[in-house]
């Protein structure tokens, strides 16, 4: 497995395309968005009960689509701050939001 390394003050990886801006992990090695992936499918293998982010939203147990969106920096900042405010992370924001729009 790899090794990532934590920045304090930095928590916002999810806003960064790593397809298009170059990372690397602290052996050097470039991290992309098809590596992470193959790097989760390895671990769900390895832990079957594993589930990102709680409990499976579908409501059967199984891992729920993932969706990426991308916004200008005043909407994510709005979207930041909204979120704080009401307690939730950003991506529950966003999923009540679109939940209700679409209901």
């Amino acid at each position: 497995m790899k090794s990532y390394t934590y920045t304090p003050g930095v928590d916002e990886a999810f806003d960064i395309n790593l397809d298009e801006v170059a990372v690397h992990d602290q052996a050097g090695h470039r991290i992309t968005e098809a590596g992470l992936d193959a790097e989760f499918e390895q671990i769900a293998q390895q832990y079957p009960g594993l589930r990102p982010g709680g409990k499976s939203l579908s409501g059967d147990g199984s891992i729920s689509p993932r969706f990426q969106i991308r916004l200008d920096h005043v909407t994510a900042r709005k979207v930041r701050e909204r979120a704080a405010k009401e307690g939730k992370s950003p991506a529950k924001l966003l999923r009540e939001l679109v939940t209700s729009d679409l209901s």
